[in-house]
């Protein structure tokens, strides 16, 4: 099994009712950064928490920005 270091460089989050998104920038062990965009929310009567993911590559985020501020202006 690969181990992968990662070191946080810059963590947020923000909470609604039923969930909360944390965005963190992280370092990969190639030193390059990344980020990854965790949504987590209780589920059930047992309150198990349920986490999912996404990974956003620097390469990617100028697209991704795009995407989100055209899609965004819809719910305005």
């Amino acid at each position: 099994m690969i181990r992968v270091q990662k070191s946080s460089v810059k963590s947020s989050n923000f909470r609604n009712v039923a969930k909360t998104f944390f965005f963190d920038v992280n370092t990969a062990s190639n030193n390059k950064n990344y980020l990854k965009i965790t949504e987590s929310r209780f589920t059930g009567e047992e309150k198990d928490r349920i986490r999912n993911s996404v990974v956003i590559f620097p390469e990617d985020i100028t697209d991704f920005q795009k995407n989100l501020k055209e899609i965004a202006c819809y719910l305005s």
